[in-house]
This record gives C-alpha cells, sequence and structure tokens, in this order.
C-alpha cells in the first residue's frame, strides 16, 4: 500500500505567548507525511525553492517517505507562513503567507506513482487537487484539506475539489466559513448537502467531529498538561487518519472511527514541540501506547 501526501513543504515562522522562531521546517505536506509514515509507505509530492535548507530535506529523509517527487524549482523561492498564536493556544493570527514555488507549480508525478493506493491532498490550490484526483484515478481512499487562504480566494474551485473527495479535513472556524453556517453540526450537514462525502471537522484540543450521510461520531482531544507549538497538528491529525486507513484491508464504518483516533493520537505528540519537531522522533511504539490510554479514558458501559 501507498499514500501519495501531496502539499506544501514550507519554512515557518511561529510565535506562541511564551517562545518564537524562525526558519522552522512546516508546510501542510510535511507534518502529514512524518504522521502517515507511521503507518504506511508514503510518497512525498512537493516543490521547494533553492533556499530550501539541506538540513531540512535531511530531516524528511524517513524510512518509508520517498522524496522522489519532492522537486527543487530552479531560482525558486521556498514557501513561507507566519503565525502567532492567543494564550488558549486554539486560536491564532496568520502574520503572511507567501506562496513562492506554490504559486506556479505544476506537479508532475514519478513513475509508478499514479498507482498509489490513497491520496491525501494537504492544504494548496483547489486547482491543482481536482488536477491531482485525476491522476491518481484507483485511489481507494482520497482527502481534500484546506485553509482560510484558499476559502476566502478560491471558494468556487474549493468546493468542486471537496465534492470529487471522499473526505475533507476542515477546522471549525473553516467549516463555518466555507459552509456559511454558525453551527459545527449545521455546517458538516450543509457541506454533506453540497456534495461532500464525509467530512471531519477538526476541533483543536477538543478533538473532531465526523460526519457522513450514513454517521456522525464524535472523538475527543487527548488530554495534555502543557501545548508547545499546536502548528502543524491538524495536518498530523489528518496524516495519521490517512496513513492507518491505507494500511487496512477494507475502509469500514469501524476502520474510520479508529483512524480518527489514531489521527487525534499522532496530532497529540505533534503539539509536544515546535513544528513538526516531535513527529520526527516519533516512533510506532509511542503510538500505540497512547491509543490503548486514550481508549481507556474514552470507554465505558451502559448499566441496565
Amino acid at each position: 500500500m501507498s499514500l501519495l501526501v501531496a502539499g506544501w513543504v514550507a519554512i515557518d515562522e511561529i510565535e506562541t505567548p511564551f517562545e518564537r522562531r524562525e526558519g522552522s521546517l512546516g508546510g501542510s505536506a510535511t507534518c502529514a507525511a512524518l504522521a502517515a509514515s507511521l503507518f504506511t509507505d508514503v510518497r512525498l509530492l512537493a516543490a521547494v525553492g533553492e533556499d530550501f535548507p539541506d538540513a531540512m530535506r535531511r530531516a524528511l529523509e524517513r524510512p518509508g517517505i520517498d522524496l522522489a517527487g519532492l522537486q527543487v524549482v530552479p531560482g525558486g523561492k521556498t514557501s513561507r507562513w507566519g503565525g502567532r498564536y492567543h494564550y488558549d493556544m486554539n486560536s491564532r493570527d496568520t502574520l503572511y503567507t507567501v506562496l513562492g514555488v506554490n504559486e506556479r507549480w505544476e506537479p508532475e508525478l514519478p513513475p509508478g506513482w499514479e498507482h498509489s493506493s490513497s491520496l491525501f491532498l494537504a492544504a494548496g490550490d483547489p486547482v491543482l487537487q481536482q488536477r491531482l484526483m485525476t491522476m491518481v484515478p484507483g485511489a481507494r481512499a482520497r482527502m481534500v484539506d484546506t485553509i482560510e487562504f484558499f476559502i476566502d480566494g478560491a471558494r468556487e474551485e474549493l468546493l468542486k475539489a471537496v465534492r470529487q473527495a471522499d473526505f475533507v479535513s476542515i477546522n471549525d472556524s473553516e467549516a463555518r466559513q466555507l459552509a456559511g453556517e454558525p453551527s459545527i453540526a449545521r455546517a458538516g450537514r450543509a457541506l454533506l448537502n453540497g456534495g461532500t462525502r464525509a467530512v471531519i471537522i477538526k476541533l483543536g484540543e477538543y478533538g473532531a467531529a465526523y460526519i457522513s450521510g450514513e454517521d456522525y461520531f464524535v472523538a475527543p482531544g487527548y488530554p495534555l498538561e502543557e501545548v508547545v507549538d499546536p502548528t502543524g497538528a491538524g495536518d498530523a491529525f489528518a496524516g495519521g487518519f490517512m496513513g492507518y486507513l491505507d494500511a487496512v484491508q477494507e475502509v469500514t464504518s469501524a476502520e474510520i472511527r479508529r483512524a480518527i483516533i489514531y489521527g487525534s493520537t499522532v496530532a497529540s505528540f505533534c503539539v509536544e514541540g515546535f513544528g513538526p519537531s516531535r513527529l520526527l522522533t516519533l516512533t510506532r511504539d509511542e503510538v500505540e501506547e497512547r491509543y490503548r490510554q486514550f481508549r481507556a479514558l474514552t470507554h465505558f458501559e451502559v448499566e441496565r
């Protein structure tokens, strides 16, 4: 099995109430690929500029991640993002978004990648997301993610992309904005009525809600006493979710629920370090141990 992860590999500037970091490895595809590689083989499709540091590329050279699709654009500049988090660490202000090479990047699949078994399209140009879904026609599970930048600037193309996918992954404020509805439940239903097959609304430290025509499932977040940096947690969730689904025999309702818990588990590790630093040291054994703790924390029996 193989999961193709497409999106941004970027350089971030992150400010929390407690610390500030410049020149941090970032990007939606980065965190998603690292998370997914804990469960399955990953093919990373992204573009960077000539300014992308060698040390960052070496950090991505991990067992289970194929970098044949990580293209260096001659003369190009790597995408950059800057954000400042509020005290609660759940809300943030985007200081700037520099598209760089992603402003005009035209992805090309390395030979054989069109046969990838699953596809995760991290936040990026929704026109390219649509094109990539046609380039990998046999993928049994396809997920589209997005950010406010594309909801504001490419709304209609984004709606086309999410209707083409099997899952859309989006945070709570973005779901309300895209659907034009004030509540999570109504926003999810509105997206379904618009043609989306299934919606996963990410709720930060409070977990995630899954809504489809047949199912409604709400998972809590794993309780952490300290959050260092939430950047990339949503992408880590999506990567863990899709990585787990790519590894199972059949994508069923029960496996989707397990995938959501695994995604939340991986995301809980992501916030323990700046950017993807914790994901770079994370092991599958650590994930399984916390997954068992997660199950124990949320298990209950109804007395009759």
